[in-house]
């Protein structure tokens, strides 16, 4: 285990195949950690390393693929073992049981504490309010962050709000390709400090390097904050079209995920489309304005380059459907 204050070299990255994970194995990878990219398999885990051409053979090289069940205690105490920091990705907490996520961290806390390990830094993959409000989603993760730092093992606790990455997805991605309309359940003065993957990825590792910042929870977005008539604007530059922006009304959207929802038998279409109209209705109405960071002293602890939403957009194709 590395003395506090030292590099840490060796990282267990959960969730190492997901949207999420993978850009933090990478950066790990790239900047000479042994990284230990975990997944329900090993084939899994060792088809993104053999399918990722970002990766350099020596990068490559450094990527173990470790196969991890959160339901079976062994299998997290073999991934720990030898580790000296965990970067703690777990899948949707409105999508998936929140009891079984809560139980994951508990399990990942003990075989941490038992394995002596220097850090744990967690991914809460949505912005936490300063105490639980009663939102499902949220809760959970409250729940899985006290549960890793009753276990005594160092936590610091990163929370994203929103992801650029989240407009190249089903619900919002062919309105802007193929009919030139940002649309978005933002109301059109909500404030967002708009967060590509990457650059989550990078704090995390950053937080990874620094175990002096245990116990802190950091709330953490892009370099900027954006209105929906901005991103319209932003994403008009980089298509080299117009593109507009349209304040969609929140229960019309959460109406529109209903049939995501309904696509999985074991999810109750029903109640999380309420949570989900519930949820955002606070984003955008909530004094505290969740999805907006200031982002200067987060930078003075973690400093890394944030990607601008400009940038980001110019790296993406906006091409319409067939073009």
């Amino acid at each position: 285990m590395s003395v506090p204050g030292e590099a840490l070299r060796t990282a267990l990255v959960l969730g190492g195949t997901g949207d999420q994970g993978w850009p933090q194995v990478v950066r790990l990878a790239r900047q000479g950690w042994r990284v230990r990219a975990a997944g329900r398999t090993t084939a899994r885990v060792a088809a993104a390393v053999a399918d990722a051409p970002e990766l350099a053979a020596a990068a490559r090289a450094r990527i173990v693929a470790t196969a991890v069940d959160h339901a079976d205690a062994d299998s997290l105490a073999r991934a720990v073992d030898g580790a000296d920091v965990v970067l703690a990705n777990y899948p949707s907490s409105s999508l998936h049981d929140g009891g079984a996520l809560v139980t994951a961290a508990e399990r990942l806390g003990a075989a941490a504490a038992c394995a002596g390990i220097g850090l744990v830094v967690l991914n809460t993959s949505l912005p936490l309010p300063a105490r639980p409000l009663g939102f499902r989603a949220q809760d959970v993760r409250f729940a899985q962050r006290d549960a890793l730092r009753a276990s005594g093992v160092p936590t610091i606790s990163i929370q994203p709000v929103v992801y650029m990455d989240n407009l190249l997805r089903g619900w919002a991605y062919p309105s802007i390709a193929d009919r030139d309309t940002f649309e978005y359940p933002h109301s059109p003065t909500l404030e967002v400090s708009w967060l590509c993957q990457d650059d989550l990825a990078a704090l995390m590792c950053a937080a990874a390097e620094r175990p002096q910042l245990a116990g802190r929870d950091i709330a953490v977005g892009g370099p900027e904050v954006l209105r929906g008539p901005d991103v319209a604007r932003l994403l008009s530059r980089a298509s080299g079209r117009e593109i507009r922006f349209v304040s969609q009304l929140v229960d019309a959207f959460a109406e529109r995920m209903r049939a995501v929802f309904a696509r999985d038998a074991s999810l109750d279409a029903d109640a999380l489309t309420g949570e989900l109209a519930r949820i955002y209705r606070w984003y955008n109405e909530a004094p505290e304005k969740p999805f907006r960071v200031d982002m200067a002293p987060v930078l003075r602890e973690l400093p890394v380059q944030l990607t601008t939403f400009a940038e980001w957009a110019a790296r993406q194709r906006w091409n319409r459907s067939g073009g």
